[in-house]
């Protein structure tokens, strides 16, 4: 066999294992969800996009909002496909001509404020400098969940929904009423989609690098910050 042929199949072998290797990895990327307040990395292209979780900063006890939700076609698709991916049951029915929608719920970290200076206090220096290497990472700031008609009543008429760490460093739910207390796992939830922020990066007063706000997909950094860290340095008079 001339040496160039064995070139090409050689080369052509590495292409078809490389693509098979990442398309394994991109299915697995799709079927782990990823926790509220977990920091992820991004990966995707134009034909797919899927997250990688990358850990958790120290948080301290963080207030979640709760807000029931209806579904309606594309919250539903997103639901459906991804229990078709998981190979799960799908317990929801769903009909779009019915007046009456089966109901998911909404978590939310809102207070953005409060995420940002957490994250910049000085026990998450190392978190900062890692997440300072690339601006794929994202933050998890919002879950959807499939709950249960029990689940669903606990959530509703839970007076405080908290986000806390065990005494093992496994995130969970906590739901107050009175004087009971019902916790959650994320692992026991259906969870089905989620939402993240970005980093929008500046200086303080003694140039350290900060995260000075958290934004949107689509959405643009305050003016003097930026979304790559690496314009801080180059927007530097001279």
């Amino acid at each position: 066999m001339p040496i160039s042929t064995f070139l090409r199949l050689f080369l052509l072998s590495i292409f078809i294992f490389s693509c098979s290797s990442y398309k394994n990895k991109k299915q697995e990327w799709l079927l782990v969800l990823p926790e509220l307040g977990s920091v992820i990395q991004t990966h995707g292209d134009m034909l797919y996009t899927a997250s990688e979780p990358t850990g958790i900063p120290a948080w301290p006890i963080l207030r979640v909002e709760v807000k029931q939700m209806p579904f309606n076609s594309s919250s539903y698709y997103t639901y459906a496909k991804y229990k078709q991916r998981a190979a799960q049951i799908n317990s929801v029915p769903y009909n779009d001509s019915l007046p009456y929608k089966p109901k998911y719920l909404r978590l939310t970290l809102p207070d953005k404020v409060a995420l940002t200076q957490h994250i910049n206090q000085e026990e998450h220096k190392k978190i900062r400098e890692y997440l300072l290497t690339d601006d794929t990472y994202k933050l998890v700031t919002r879950l959807d969940i499939a709950p249960t008609e029990n689940e669903l009543i606990q959530f509703l008429n839970a007076e405080v929904v908290q986000l806390e760490k065990d005494e093992y460093g496994s995130q969970k739910l906590i739901l107050i009423t009175g004087d009971e207390y019902v916790s959650y796992f994320f692992s026991e939830l259906q969870v089905f989609d989620y939402c993240h922020v970005s980093f929008c990066w500046g200086e303080d007063t003694y140039h350290n690098k900060k995260i000075k706000s958290l934004i949107k997909d689509g959405d643009r950094c305050p003016k003097g910050t930026f979304l790559k860290p690496k314009k801080m340095n180059k927007n530097k008079p001279y």
